[in-house]
């Protein structure tokens, strides 16, 4: 039976395409026509090249994304398939495009994201035959999930950059300390994830992070975090929580020990203006104990986070709303007071555009206010006296390229300015990176 259903699945994806064909008559459709003709005798390299030159030519029409869709299917480009079928979520072929998104983030290996596009693609107003299809593709999907969920599942990843930081210390450009410097980053996480249920999971996650500056070893930085969750599928997302031990070193020095809880909630159809694919709300709180030399950073945190993603044709958007109220011991001696507890608000955007198969593109930017609880007082050899509050703006672009499957490449640059009504504390930054990164 599953066997049928794979072979009636696959047909749909090779046939459509030839169905979906319009009378089109922008500069694009020979290379439409000859990028048929070459998958029809079978030669899919030359079939995707005549239609990645039909949309460099201009043509949009939903055939041509189709087909272009099928064919990096059919090659194992499922990053490029998924990329061309988005190009058709808004249209008549919307239903279609969403059963093929299944069967794409199932070669993924993604079943999650694979059920809610199979049920999207099952809904009210699609057509029979895409129907059955999908509804079969759930039923697969609750045998797999039956037999995968008695499977212990492994997963890794790596990151190595280098780049240059122009403000190491993030001091006021009078400042003469405010020198530059090349940086190493490194990153390494790793999860282990065992079954719960039928539709939950626990999973335990570990990560280190370190960077270090060369010239001024100083400001060297190491994170170790472990994390332990528990994740329950739902028909229209996903829930779970999660308890978290962080510590940090700064200049080999303890900085500070985290201890959290957090519990999140994931939608995978959003009823959100704009009707993003995804997006949750998740809430958080811990306490911190700081090292030996940060005493002031003991204390509580909480957090509340809202995000949400949303894809057009090309283009993958994600925005994310952030509340942190820290509640520390803050620094007091006999002359100084200066506080550590900000009530923080962010906003992050951020924007990638696939410009080929193999290449994205992207810019982001941030807003933070930070509005610290209670006035710095100083002596006027070290600064300005009051309350603080912070205004930090940062934009950055970006670039990556995917090697193959697993690994690809990203260039970064970033500039980040920070105005303080305490004058000590305003900065501007700049940030080139290149990063080598690979999932496992």
């Amino acid at each position: 039976m599953l066997a049928h259903w794979l072979a009636l699945s696959l047909s749909v994806l090779l046939v459509a395409p030839l169905g979906l064909q319009a009378a089109e008559t922008d500069a694009g459709m020979e290379q439409l026509q000859d990028g048929i003709q070459s998958f029809e005798s079978g030669n899919l390299q030359a079939a995707r090249a005549h239609f990645e030159n039909a949309i460099a030519a201009g043509l949009t029409s939903p055939s041509l994304f189709y087909n272009l869709g099928v064919t990096c299917y059919q090659l194992g480009d499922y990053a490029a398939a998924e990329t061309a079928f988005r190009a058709l979520l808004d249209g008549s072929s919307g239903f279609l495009a969403r059963y093929n998104l299944g069967l794409v983030a199932l070669e993924r290996g993604d079943s999650r994201a694979a059920r809610g596009w199979f049920e999207q693609s099952a809904a009210d107003g699609s057509p029979d035959k895409i129907r059955a299809l999908a509804l079969a593709q759930l039923r697969k999907l609750g045998e797999a999930g039956q037999q995968s969920g008695r499977r212990t599942e492994r997963r890794a990843y790596l990151a190595l950059s280098g780049g240059y930081d122009s403000n190491i210390a993030g001091l006021p450009e009078a400042s003469a300390s405010s020198e530059g410097g090349i940086f190493l980053d490194a990153l390494a996480a790793g999860t282990l994830e065992h079954p719960a249920g039928a539709r939950s999971r626990f999973a335990l996650e570990v990560a280190a992070y370190a960077r270090k500056y060369p010239s001024e070893g100083n400001y060297d930085t190491r994170v170790l975090q472990g994390r332990a969750g528990w994740t329950e599928t739902l028909v229209d997302g996903e829930r779970g929580a999660v308890v978290s031990v962080v510590q940090s070193w700064f200049d080999s020095r303890s900085l500070e020990r985290r201890y959290g809880v957090e519990g999140f909630y994931r939608w995978n159809r959003c009823p959100l203006v704009g009707s993003p694919e995804q997006c949750g709300v998740s809430l958080a709180a811990g306490t911190v104990n700081g090292g030996p030399d940060y005493g002031a950073y003991d204390g509580q945190w909480y957090r509340a986070r809202l995000h949400a993603l949303r894809y057009y044709r090309s283009w993958r958007f994600d925005g994310e709303y952030t509340l942190d109220i820290n509640n520390r011991r803050d620094l007091r001696t006999a002359e100084e007071f200066i506080s550590v507890s900000p009530y923080r608000h962010t906003l992050e955007v951020a924007a990638r555009y696939r410009w080929r198969p193999d290449i994205v593109v992207g810019a982001l930017g941030s807003v933070r206010h930070s509005r610290y609880q209670s006035p710095h007082v100083v002596l006027a050899s070290a600064g300005e006296s009051g309350r603080r509050e912070d205004s930090r703006v940062e934009i950055g672009l970006l670039a990556e390229q995917s090697l193959n499957a697993r690994w690809l490449v990203r260039g970064e640059w970033r500039v980040r300015d920070n105005s303080s009504s305490l004058a000590q504390y305003g900065y501007t930054r700049q940030t080139v990176m290149v990063t080598l990164e690979g999932a496992f």
